[in-house]
């Protein structure tokens, strides 16, 4: 029977998650996103540590954020790593060079609409879609309805449809600055499931484009588990996926965009019905936000990486099993 394991790796307010799978005939390593630029060589490392090898079979990079995309750079760099497949997608997938014209007559089409994937910190880089297809036998979009013809992976969001308007908006480039949040999570006095809906359900929904268009994933291996990965898909995005897809309710999901409060409203969870929740979080008042902590722990365990280093599912069974950051209620 096949086996696997999914690794969801500390790198504090960014993501990274490594799924291994082997169908008894072959082991496959698959890498959902890389963090920022200096989480390079712990996954590297980490890969290496656990599976004894440099090779990628599949690399995801879900959205252009630098938080996402940072670590692929080191590792597409590195002459001791192999990436054999990279999905991403980027706006001149849905966007023609003849409609981009009319709109921008004195750019180009592709450096632009690539240019979300430049690197984070050095100007002279190659964007990572180039770098992409440079290193890697195959580099491919992922929208809904795209699948791993050997692992058990899905793409359930985003459609085209619903990624063209973000793509026009990407295209704007009007990211906003990350405010720092240096505080520390804590989850003391009283605080009433009506304050914990209030919360997040009076707060409005993620308006950046590119976590709106973040790729969605089911990972769904035989042994009956479902793992909803979902980026920092915004609330909408995620209505969308559910709309789209039969059945994504009761999955162990990754919580979008590090337990923001503007990702997930308590309808949302409730629609969900998660059986485990994974926030990839440094663990400040901000990420992961108390209330969607809460609202989660009504329907399962809730487990943070600022709280259990080494954070992982298995199909073997476990000896010493995380510590969660809150039970189910």
């Amino acid at each position: 029977m096949p086996n696997y394991e999914v690794h969801y790796l500390d790198v504090s307010d960014a993501d990274s998650i490594i799924i291994r799978y082997d169908d008894g005939r072959k082991q496959y390593i698959v890498l959902i996103d890389a963090g920022n630029v200096e989480d390079s060589a712990k996954i590297k490392n980490y890969i290496w540590n656990h599976w004894n090898t440099y090779t990628i079979d599949l690399a995801v990079c879900t959205h252009p954020d630098s938080d996402h995309k940072g670590g692929f750079f080191g590792l597409l760099n590195d002459r001791n790593v192999t990436i054999k497949e990279f999905w991403l997608n980027t706006p001149d997938d849905v966007i023609t060079e003849e409609e981009y014209y009319q709109r921008y007559s004195r750019r180009d089409w592709l450096s632009h609409c690539r240019e979300c994937y430049a690197h984070p910190t050095d100007t002279q880089s190659p964007n990572l879609v180039s770098l992409a297809q440079n290193k890697c036998q195959n580099v491919q979009s992922a929208y809904k309805g795209k699948s791993h013809p050997q692992i058990p992976l899905s793409v359930v969001g985003p459609t085209k449809k619903f990624y063209y308007p973000l793509a026009i908006e990407i295209l704007k480039n009007n990211k906003k600055k990350k405010d720092e949040d240096n505080s520390l999570y804590e989850d003391v006095g009283s605080f009433s499931s009506f304050q914990a809906k209030s919360s997040i359900d009076n707060e409005p929904d993620d308006c950046s484009p590119t976590n709106a268009g973040s790729i969605i994933l089911l990972f769904k291996p035989v042994d009956g588990c479902k793992f909803l990965l979902l980026g920092d898909a915004n609330r909408a995005a995620i209505m969308d996926a559910i709309s789209n897809n039969a059945n994504l309710a009761g999955c162990k999901i990754k919580v979008p965009h590090h337990g923001s409060k503007h990702n997930l409203t308590s309808g949302l969870i409730d629609k969900l019905a998660p059986s485990c929740a994974i926030i990839s979080a440094k663990g400040s008042q901000k990420h992961p936000s108390r209330g969607v902590v809460h609202c989660l722990s009504n329907h399962c365990n809730v487990y943070s990486t600022h709280k259990s280093k080494g954070l992982f599912h298995t199909s073997a069974p476990v000896n010493n099993p995380a510590i969660p950051l809150k039970k189910k209620q």
